[in-house]
């Protein structure tokens, strides 16, 4: 559950609120799922037009806190806690007690072995220290109706074969393993099989032991080949190459480096459809990936199976790098929005496996003119823009296929900020607080610490708010009323949680 109850918000008495003209802010953090207290949580007290913290509290060991002195006046708490999601409320001064349920990161947690009971290897080297296997376990998420895959998060295993993940915040999610350049050969598994992978739910503090997987060996083959850049026998760099699944490239089924010849080979390939990308000159390498070298890039994408026997006598001719056009524009029809400003940053993800790190796939963009971002692969980008300044938001998840035409410049939609107006039943208000759980930026981003929590105290009449939101994918609600809805850009978003709150 994301609800938070209140019961009847003021649950605590400041022990110490006969200061004299002292305005006491004092309550307790509980854990949501289990009501236990949580300690050494810290919460941060904001004022508008205050650069610093006009109070930092901290909770002793049975979750209480109380802060004195703070003038009447509107205020933001953030409550932050290792492990937990932190938790953003408004609070009007003076009120004098509160009790605030945060809610913990769910976890899962599990180990990599081969037949022999030994664990598998996180990652095996070449003498000179690059990769040339790798065991990597990924959280994965998908859309409603769709068969492909995003990684949420991904990790590789510890000498003892073992993986935990500790910072998921609510949602459903699968487990996969991407595995390549082990004795076992090479592969990818969801949990528990691929036929009927099991989907984890986290509402918050989920704990899920024992995912374990088997690394069983399968029949082996070598693919084999060659690559070349047109009119340059002799490029200045070798070549990265990787191995990828159609229908689900979230990660590599195996890696492979080209030398300057152009020559390269995957041992340990099982029988399977896959996609072969390549692309160089490269300029080193990171734990897993290549970078690419200085100048201009090229890159090869094609499509084998292996069934059966070797395949070898690949050639794979290298084509220049595309670039693509953005500009900035409003969501919709709308006017552009007065908050967003006229320029910003962009920052293109890719997501297809060439194995390739794209250290300056980002620039700048603007809603004046055109502005091409060069030296990209002819495969798929999530495209994100940074230092919007308050209030402005990038409106929906953008997604450009270079492999395809694409119609240029593609634009980067803005909005202002959107909106969720909400109602309880009047008679249980000061019962609840609402929660509103940011959970599609986060999954986009990849990234914990975009997941947010914000919280709305209902008025006497059952009426809450929240603003400033970026248009995109939340959950709220309030006792047992929890539901998903999408909120829009410059628009207000109606919610009625009274059914499922108990009159």
């Amino acid at each position: 559950m994301i609800a938070i109850r209140a019961g009847s918000v003021a649950l605590l008495r400041a022990q110490d609120a006969a200061r004299s003209g002292a305005e006491v802010f004092a309550g307790r953090v509980v854990e949501d799922s289990s009501g236990e207290p949580v300690a050494s949580a810290e919460l941060k007290i904001h004022k508008a037009g205050v650069r610093e913290l006009v109070a930092d509290l901290d909770t002793d060991r049975a979750g209480h806190f109380a802060g004195y002195d703070l003038p009447a006046g509107d205020y933001t708490i953030d409550v932050v806690k290792p492990n937990f999601i932190t938790t953003t409320f408004p609070l009007h001064l003076p009120n004098t007690t509160l009790q605030i349920r945060i809610m913990r990161y769910g976890v899962m947690d599990g180990r990599v072995t081969n037949v022999r009971g030994e664990p598998v290897e996180g990652i095996v080297r070449a003498t000179g220290g690059q990769t040339t296997g790798a065991t990597r376990i990924a959280v994965l998420t998908r859309q409603t109706g769709s068969t492909q895959f995003r990684s949420v998060r991904d990790t590789s295993l510890d000498d003892a074969g073992h993986f935990r993940f500790f910072d998921l915040p609510p949602g459903q999610y699968e487990l996969g393993m991407w595995y390549y350049g082990l004795n076992e050969g090479a592969g990818m598994q969801l949990y528990p099989d691929n036929s009927n992978p099991r989907i984890f739910t986290i509402a918050g503090g989920e704990v899920y032991n024992n995912l374990n997987f088997l690394v069983t060996p399968n029949p082996q083959y070598k693919v084999a080949g060659t690559v070349t850049i047109p009119d340059t026998p002799n490029p200045s760099g070798g070549f990265a190459l990787a191995l990828g699944l159609p229908d689900q490239p979230v990660l590599p089924i195996a890696i492979a480096i080209a030398g300057k010849d152009g020559k390269f080979q995957f041992d340990k390939v099982p029988a399977g459809v896959y996609d072969l990308y390549a692309t160089g000159p490269t300029g080193g390498y990171t734990a897993y990936d290549s970078t690419l070298g200085k100048g201009d890039a090229y890159f090869a994408k094609t499509h084998i199976q292996v069934a059966g026997s070797d395949v070898t006598g690949l050639s794979l001719t290298l084509t220049p790098a595309r670039s693509l056009s953005l500009r900035l524009r409003p969501h919709g029809n709308a006017p552009y929005p007065a908050v967003c400003p006229q320029s910003a940053t962009v920052t293109l993800t890719s997501l297809d496996p060439w194995a390739i790190v794209f250290f300056n796939a980002n620039g700048p963009v603007s809603a004046a003119k055109d502005q091409s971002i060069p030296n990209l692969a002819p495969g798929r980008f999530r495209i994100a823009a940074s230092g919007l300044g308050a209030g402005c938001y990038q409106a929906g998840d953008l997604v450009v296929d270079l492999a395809k035409d694409v119609a240029q410049p593609v634009g980067v939609e803005l909005a202002a900020a959107g909106s969720v107006h909400g109602t309880l039943h009047a008679a249980r208000a000061g019962d609840f607080t609402v929660a509103l759980l940011d959970t599609g930026n986060a999954q986009t981003a990849g990234n914990p610490d975009d997941t947010q929590s914000l919280h709305a105290f209902p008025n006497a009449e059952g009426h809450f708010v929240f603003e400033g939101l970026h248009p995109g994918r939340y959950r709220i609600g309030a006792g047992s009323s929890v539901k998903e809805i999408e909120v829009t850009g410059g628009e207000v978003t109606n919610v009625d949680l009274s059914e499922g709150v108990p009159q």
